[in-house]
């Protein structure tokens, strides 16, 4: 493959509706589909649209007067074998095209925040729940995954990373390292300059393609894609970004990665892991955490 169309959807869920989304994703599908994309891109926790299960469930996910809200919350969340996955896994191999769904997920008797990659022919390719879960809010709910994991999609190696992995450089770090060429960010918050520079860094220092589809919103969307190839042959420096969405619209967007001028940059440039001093790094996989860092 000599380049990789992705299509970010930046439509509005609706809120803990999980049939209705479902509905809604299938369609998402099929017209990414027609637009000629390689792979459709979704925000984060699509099944529920990563609505609260009660009001200030963000602030107070324990709260004891909702725990009937709870269990309703978890009762929506999806089996990777149920006929749920199953329909997705139809409709890419029906319009012929690479799905990466996200949704509220349970496995074991664990409830996680999950995207899965499904290549064209319906086949799961990645499944992936979040690592770096937000704690401090809503997500306190949830079980963390342990692992990032990146797959072979049509000879495109890609990794997929959830929001607020994107604020610890070591998840990224870790997708390069396993091989890595194009990151999938889905996202679910307000999405700042801060925030997108993130993206930016991420894919820079890596050398990765990064795109990432986001809810709109005031303050939200801004679903991107960023290059990793940030000179030309000649050390000029040139434009990486190539795709910035607003915040309110609601479209689904077409970018395209150009893997030969990616895999060319990556040989020649001096990032990624071409000249890292992992001896230098242990203190990187130290468990103590220290003031002003220790959190209740």
């Amino acid at each position: 493959m000599t380049s990789l169309k992705v299509a970010l959807v930046q439509k509005s869920a609706a809120p803990n509706q999980k049939n209705e989304n479902h509905r809604r994703m299938l369609q998402f599908i099929k017209e990414a589909a027609a637009m000629g994309a390689d792979l459709v891109l979704f925000p984060e926790m699509w099944s529920n649209g990563y609505a609260p299960p009660f009001p200030k469930a963000f602030d107070e996910p324990l709260h004891p007067d909702f725990e009937q809200e709870r269990k309703a919350w978890f009762a929506d969340a999806v089996d990777i074998d149920s006929p749920y996955v199953k329909e997705l896994q139809s409709a890419a191999a029906q319009f012929q095209i690479g799905v990466c769904a996200t949704f509220l997920s349970q496995h074991q008797g664990k409830f996680q925040n999950t995207a899965i990659l499904i290549d064209r022919n319906g086949r799961i390719l990645l499944n992936y729940a979040k690592v770096h879960t937000c704690d401090f809010s809503l997500e306190k709910l949830l079980s963390h995954g342990t692992e990032f994991f990146v797959c072979d999609f049509e000879g495109v190696k890609i990794g997929v990373m959830i929001c607020y992995d994107r604020e610890f450089p070591e998840s990224a770090r870790v997708l390069m390292l396993k091989g890595a060429e194009i990151i999938l960010v889905p996202n679910a918050c307000n999405m700042n300059t801060a925030r997108l520079n993130q993206l930016n860094a991420r894919a820079f220092e890596n050398m990765v393609g990064i795109a990432m589809a986001n809810y709109p919103g005031k303050g939200w969307g801004g679903s991107c894609a960023f290059s990793p190839v940030v000179f030309d042959e000649n050390g000029n420096n040139i434009d990486n970004v190539l795709l910035q969405a607003d915040d309110i619209s609601e479209q689904i967007y077409l970018t395209e990665f150009n893997i030969e001028e990616m895999r060319a940059y990556r040989k020649r440039e001096t990032w990624g892991n071409a000249y890292r001093k992992p001896e230098a790094y242990t203190d990187l996989v130290s468990f103590t955490v220290q003031e002003p860092f220790i959190r209740t």
